[in-house]
């Protein structure tokens, strides 16, 4: 099953009749390192296919994830893990102190303006409604130990009745904010709500619009969200603090299913969404309203975006059968894109996806997915900032010495100090990015690889040729 196939999936979430029972403290983590190349497994737990991470960035460059997990006995409870700026995983540790028999998905996870970490969902722990922690709004968890363990308060970041997922942000206090799209519009609240004033609280809403696929962001001192509308056939943005703004229709925007609308906050420019329109992903300047095309990702059933604090941006997308994940880096301004995705290894089926990243050379993408016979479980790949290497000239004949000018480029342009190797010869590009190799008279017809690298950047080559 696909993310195109997913609404209806989504919209039941597996009402699940067994009752809970204690979950496992901790969990080994199943791969000790996220590389280049191939996928590790984050666990060992199975996660339904309609599942989809969290991921968040903690001031320390610490990326952690959070994602939910399926028992033997069709109970649900979900795990936490840390990536290192250099790919280390740490620990898995369980959320919830005890399963639980609904839980939601996507969650959405969060950094308080102290540095801990806060995680929203929404679920019920026995299927009955007399319980607190049985369908009486978004719950939130809360680890002020960087995951290692986790508490649950009596109280919800937003009253309601319904199961599905959440979206959450944080205003510029740290206070959190927090929401969930519906059909009947998208309904929100600030701050949080003790059990014991839960009966009279109520949230902010508006009903103009269905609200699917719903995403927060903040941005300076404004919070949007972004999400998609059958009544009104598009994707939208629009302002929710600190007061309710007006709809702003995407450019050629159109409704798809599943996975909620990406959006970052870039610094510098604004909230940046991603989206897929006539097959083609484009990064949508949402205060500007201007779109710019990511090439070679076109047919995805899944987008994501990261941002980080230099403005880079990083851009993956998942798809069917067939379709190998990728990724693109942006530069850190303006609107320089990979002229085309670095492909990640392929799984059997893949399904939600996530992309976070800690250093403008490197990002993790998360995908739920599973290889041939193996149960569905989050997995994770590094990708590396790719390099664009060119030499003039490129041919020359026999018999001649000939001086060779590289240049070597990134989306932000010039690189320096790539060590460029050809034909047993080296150089090494200078502050403009560039060097030169001096070729001997060569006698017959050649073909020479030249070959760039440098560290945290994709190797990347081009062909010469002496011909007659």
């Amino acid at each position: 099953m696909h993310l195109r196939r997913l609404t209806a999936v989504l919209a039941a979430s597996a009402i699940l009749l067994a009752p809970s029972v204690g979950a496992g403290a901790l969990a080994d983590p199943s791969a000790e390192r996220v590389t280049t190349g191939s996928w590790a497994p984050l666990t060992s737990s199975a996660s339904p296919n309609f599942a989809r991470a969290s991921v968040t960035r903690t001031a320390d460059g610490m990326q952690h994830v959070v994602w939910l997990v399926d028992n033997a006995d069709r109970t649900h409870n979900y795990e936490h893990t840390t990536i290192s700026p250099t790919g280390t995983q740490g620990p898995v540790t369980r959320i919830l102190a005890s399963d639980w028999s609904q839980l939601s998905t996507p969650v959405d996870l969060g950094v308080n303006g102290d540095g801990s970490l806060r995680l929203a969902f929404r679920g019920s722990i026995d299927g009955s409604t007399a319980d607190f922690f049985s369908y009486k709004g978004v719950y939130t968890a809360v680890s002020s130990d960087g995951g290692a363990s986790w508490v649950v308060p009596r109280e919800v970041l937003a009253k309601g009745t319904t199961d599905g997922g959440v979206t959450m942000a944080h205003l510029p206090d740290g206070t959190p904010i927090t929401g969930y799209g519906d059909t009947g519009g998208f309904h929100w609240n600030v701050g949080v709500v003790p059990e014991a004033a839960l009966p009279g609280s109520t949230v902010q809403e508006f009903t103009d619009h269905d609200a699917m696929a719903a995403s927060l962001v903040a941005s300076g001192a404004s919070v949007h969200v972004v999400y998609e509308s059958h009544r009104g056939g598009g994707i939208f943005a629009r302002q929710v603090w600190p007061s309710l703004g007006a709809p702003v229709r995407a450019p050629g925007s159109q409704t798809s299913t599943g996975a909620p609308v990406a959006v970052v906050d870039r610094p510098g420019v604004g909230p940046v969404a991603a989206y897929a329109i006539a097959d083609k992903v484009v990064l949508w300047d949402i205060l500007t309203g201007r779109t710019y095309s990511v090439r070679g990702m076109d047919g995805p059933n899944n987008v994501a975006l990261a941002a980080l604090p230099d403005g880079h941006l990083w851009v993956a997308a998942q798809g069917p059968i067939g379709y190998t994940p990728r990724a693109s880096r942006v530069a850190a301004s303006g609107w320089n894109i990979d002229r085309s995705p670095t492909r990640l290894d392929d799984m059997y089926s893949t399904f939600g996806l996530e992309v976070s990243s800690a250093g403008a050379l490197r990002a993790e993408v998360v995908l739920t997915a599973n290889a041939a016979g193996d149960p569905t479980r989050m997995h994770a790949q590094s990708v590396e900032a790719q390099m664009i290497l060119k030499a003039s000239p490129r041919r020359w004949r026999v018999g001649r010495v000939q001086r060779v000018r590289f240049k070597v480029t990134d989306v932000d342009g010039a690189v320096a100090g790539v060590l460029v190797r050809a034909a047993g010869k080296r150089c090494s590009t200078n502050g403009s990015g560039k060097c030169q190799i001096r070729f001997r008279a060569y006698p017959r017809p050649k073909k020479i690889k030249a070959r760039a690298t440098k560290a945290g950047y994709v190797d990347t080559t081009v062909k010469l040729k002496v011909k007659r």
